[in-house]
This record gives C-alpha cells, sequence and structure tokens, in this order.
C-alpha cells in the first residue's frame, strides 16, 4: 500500500499530508509503512482517505501497530468493525476521531492558535466532542455490528482519539475521563487559586445551546455493550517523529509525564538522540465495570500502558500506572537545506 503517492490533487489534500510532501523525511515514511505493512485496504479507498482527511486513517495505522506489537492477529475478510480480532476467543475494535466542531479551528492549524485562556471552557469543547464521536459509534453498534456473528458475544471496544482543535494534547486524559467515569480535575480552578488538586464529579457539561449533556457512560445500561476503551492524546505525528531513526540533530522534544508522588507534572526536554519513547507510550485502557463482555485486563498490559478497572475481588478500582508515563509531547525540528537555516518547525 503506497500512502505517499499522491492520488488526489493538491488542493484536495489534507494539511498534514501537504506538510509530509512539503518536507519529505524517508526515515518518517519508513515507520509509517512498517506500521501500515499487512494492514489491508478492504474497499481501495484507505489511502485516497489518509491523503484527503488524514486523522482518522492515522489513528488506525497507530491502532495497527500496536496489535501488531502485542501479536494479535487481525481478520480482514469482514468489512467491518475496523479490527477484528481472531486471538483471546476474539474481540472487535472499532476506531474513532473527535473532530472539530463545525466553525471551529481544527487540529492542523496550529500556526498562530492562540492557547487556551480558560482550561474549563477548553476542556467542555473537548468532552462535548468526544462524547458526540463515541455517541455516533453507539448508534452505529445498536443500528448494525450487534447483529454481526463475529460482534455477538464478544468484547467490544472502541478507540478514541481527539483531533478537534489545535491544542488537543493539552487534554490529556481528562476529558475521556470525565466522558467514561464523570471524573474531573478543575486545573483552572487550582491554577488561579492554587490549593489542592483534586478530582470531581462532573454528571454532565453543557452545550453551547444550555442544553445538557450527561457524563459517566460507563454507568449507563445503555452502554453495557461497550466493553473498554482505548485512548491516546500521543497518536500523533510526534510519535512518528519519535520512533524514526533521523539523525538530525536539531530535533527537540518536550515531554509532560505523570508524576504519582506529586501535583506537578514531570517536565523535561532532551534532543533526539538522547530521547526514548515507545510505540505505547500514551496509550490508556478504561474498561467498562459493567460491560457484558468483559476485555481481559493481560491482553494489552504492558508498563508502558495506562489501565484502569474495577476489582471484583478487592471491590475497589485497580489503576495499572507508573512515575513517568507519557502525558503530552511537542517536537520542535530545526530545518536545514545545504549550510542555510530554512525554519524551526513545531510539530505535536
Amino acid at each position: 500500500m503506497d500512502l505517499f503517492t499522491p492520488v488526489v490533487e493538491e488542493a484536495a489534500q489534507h494539511p498534514n499530508f501537504s506538510t509530509i510532501l512539503k518536507w519529505p523525511n524517508g526515515f518518517n515514511c519508513d515507520v509509517l509503512n512498517e506500521w501500515a505493512r499487512d494492514f489491508v485496504d478492504r474497499d481501495g479507498k484507505f489511502v485516497r482517505e489518509f491523503q484527503t482527511t488524514f486523522d482518522s486513517c492515522f489513528w488506525e495505522l497507530c491502532l495497527f501497530a500496536v496489535l501488531k506489537h502485542f501479536g494479535l492477529s487481525v481478520d480482514f475478510s469482514f468489512p467491518a468493525p475496523d479490527f477484528v480480532v481472531t486471538d483471546h476467543g476474539g474481540m472487535n475494535i472499532e476506531a474513532t476521531v473527535a473532530s472539530h466542531a463545525q466553525g471551529s479551528s481544527p487540529e492542523h492549524a496550529k500556526k498562530g492558535a492562540p492557547i487556551p485562556a480558560d482550561l474549563n471552557e477548553f476542556n467542555r469543547q473537548v468532552i462535548l466532542r468526544i462524547r458526540n464521536s463515541i455517541d455516533a459509534k453507539h448508534r452505529k453498534f445498536t443500528d448494525s455490528y450487534s447483529a454481526l456473528d463475529h460482534v455477538k458475544g464478544r468484547p467490544f471496544i472502541l478507540a478514541v482519539t481527539a483531533f478537534d482543535n489545535p491544542y488537543a494534547i493539552l487534554a490529556c486524559q481528562r476529558d475521556v475521563e470525565a466522558v467514561l467515569y464523570g471524573y474531573y480535575v478543575d486545573e483552572e480552578r487550582f491554577l488561579q487559586e492554587g490549593g489542592q488538586l483534586r478530582g470531581q464529579y462532573l454528571g454532565i457539561v453543557k452545550k453551547d445551546s444550555g442544553s445538557p449533556v450527561p457524563l459517566a457512560i460507563f454507568g449507563n445500561k445503555d452502554f453495557e455493550w461497550l466493553s473498554a476503551v482505548m485512548f491516546s492524546s500521543c497518536a500523533t505525528w510526534g510519535k512518528i517523529r519519535a520512533l524514526s531513526s533521523d539523525p538530525n540533530p536539531k530535533i527537540t522534544f518536550r515531554t509532560v509525564k505523570h508524576n504519582l508522588t506529586g501535583v506537578k507534572a514531570h517536565a523535561s526536554a532532551a534532543r533526539k538522540a538522547e530521547y526514548n519513547e515507545s510505540l505505547l507510550d500514551g496509550l490508556r485502557i478504561y474498561h467498562n465495570p459493567s460491560a457484558t463482555h468483559q476485555l481481559d485486563k493481560s491482553i494489552f498490559r504492558h508498563k508502558d500502558v495506562f489501565q484502569s478497572y474495577y476489582s471484583e475481588q478487592d471491590k475497589d478500582w485497580v489503576y495499572e500506572d507508573r512515575d513517568g508515563l507519557l502525558l503530552f509531547r511537542t517536537v520542535q525540528t530545526v530545518l536545514w537545506k545545504g549550510a542555510r537555516h530554512v525554519e524551526a518547525k513545531k510539530e505535536i
């Protein structure tokens, strides 16, 4: 599958794909080609969609790479859902992306985009976009997937990520946890007032119209079909940059990582030669305690993967977490043409 030879005119290309063509880098292409190895374009549209819509296709390829990392086999003979996994008794994974609302700035419009002035308002919007994407898949499952023989009686996982605004990565896990559990941390209040940084229960968020949208879908009987949610705020082009063997010494990675012993996260910066990031860094698995078909917790267990689930034995929540888990990362690359400096390019 040739992802990089243009099959659409320049005017139809997604800005992210256009950037790849503008700054060709074989080291980056090698990583994405490896992700795509053995991926089957079932309807013959994937390359065109990759070049015109980009985000959802990129997310699918990242997920496929994760499945291969864990040695999981995908049966592409089924037209849907996205990944029919045949191991461990079988499971189904559907990918979805929270995209920007009509009239708002898309994820790729980073240059000159202002940093969010109010984290609560920023998070409200991201929460709504994630909830919208999950609701769309809920309707798809109810109307279509639930009747499929290879779906019946098996765990069903939604793989979600947010590409809904230029600063989507700043949300990290906050907004998806609000959607799934109603758990929310008011960092805006902490930044303004200080004190202790604590979580709280958030039952609803309101649309711009003022109508309420309920959260905590894992406590909702309508979502008992949903076994787990896979999520990552780090599945961006920066992941490709981190995994590539690009020898450019002018690549700098800035990261924020989980601090289990304090409020302040671990922040650091490193040049490419000293920076390490795995494919799995940033991946989070949230298990639905009310699911009809539970996902085996051992399938995606790894030191770089966060997992959350309820233990019936201990009657308490279990968080497979560690100090230093990646929350988000930015990449800055100084581009050169011969001996002449061209520009510094920031990627997330």
